[in-house]
């Protein structure tokens, strides 16, 4: 466990070994959040962080074992397993918050872990009277679709400060959400700037903090044309990659039912081939030749008979 120097001295370096308990995130992430982090306690001083998705806690303990933040939020309706944009469903076994705060605690003294709130729920259904600070710093990076990240960003919305940092992670899957929640700023007139940092985090300054975010993290930030125009290729190339073997099965299935229509086609214009033979060979035989006064006369009488 490392001293609370130690850990700050990580922080302030971005130096990921700061992330002690296991997170799904890649080393530029990681290297994102710690950015965010001192970015937050550069122009805050304090704050209170809120966190949608926590899992394991990975991405919580470098703000529980940071003075500058006063108290942490952990909302996690904790599901065994959430649907994603990439056409997948990912498993949680085991997913609570007391499993989460067990690993914390192997690592955090109970001074740090005092600063922690766990609530079990979505956050859309959190009322703003459930917690007892407005959070002035948040990440949203619970389920990895469209509809769940804007309806989490609405929910984070109603719990933060008027000027707050929001950041995303996932951000390459969730692309159309984070615009949507810029379009929903617009519309509430709320002054916003986003930046795309690497690999996968975006990040919001709301307010008094749009500014800063713009001056401060625009800097090492990706182009965002760019970062947008790549992950939805990316997205709808792994969707394809994900249903291609249904595709193909289904083809084959359409190619194999389209034979079998054929083969019967076939069958059927063969059998109107051979009527049609039969009924010449019939025509021209001596004996319907021979018949041909007789079936006039039938046919006079059924006229006859039919007046």
């Amino acid at each position: 466990m490392p001293t609370l120097d130690e850990a700050m001295g990580m922080i302030e370096r971005l130096d990921i070994a700061a992330f002690q308990v296991k997170t799904e995130s890649t080393l530029s992430d990681r290297k994102s959040f710690l950015r965010v982090q001192n970015f937050a306690r550069s122009v805050l001083g304090h704050y209170v962080y809120l966190e949608v998705g926590s899992h394991l806690g990975g991405s919580l303990f470098p703000h529980l074992i940071d003075p500058a933040c006063e108290a942490a939020i952990s909302v996690d309706p904790r599901p065994p397993a959430q649907p994603d944009e990439r056409s997948q469903v990912f498993h949680y076994p085991e997913n609570s918050a007391a499993r989460m705060i067990a690993g914390l605690s192997d690592w955090l003294p109970p001074a740090a872990m005092a600063k922690l709130t766990t609530i079990d729920s979505d956050v859309s259904d959190v009322r703003p009277d459930a917690v007892a600070f407005k959070a002035t710093v948040a990440l949203i990076d619970g389920e990895h679709t469209n509809r769940a990240c804007f309806s989490d960003f609405v929910g984070v919305y109603s719990l933060m400060k008027p000027d707050c940092i929001v950041s995303f992670h996932d951000a390459n899957l969730i692309a159309d959400a984070i615009v949507n929640a810029e379009r929903f700023l617009d519309h509430i007139g709320i002054t916003y700037e986003t930046v795309f940092l690497p690999d996968t985090v975006a990040v919001m300054g709301l307010g008094g903090l749009a500014s800063a975010v713009r001056d401060q993290l625009q800097p090492h930030a990706l182009d965002r044309e760019t970062y947008l125009e790549r992950s939805r290729r990316q997205l709808w190339s792994h969707v394809a990659k994900v249903h291609y073997p249904k595709i193909h099965a289904e083809i084959e299935q359409l190619q194999s039912d389209n034979s079998k229509l054929s083969d019967e086609v076939e069958c059927m214009r063969k059998a109107s081939l051979d009527a049609q033979t039969h009924l010449a060979a019939i025509m021209s035989s001596t004996t319907w030749r021979t018949s041909a006064p007789i079936r006039m006369v039938v046919d006079r009488i059924k006229r006859r008979l039919a007046r």
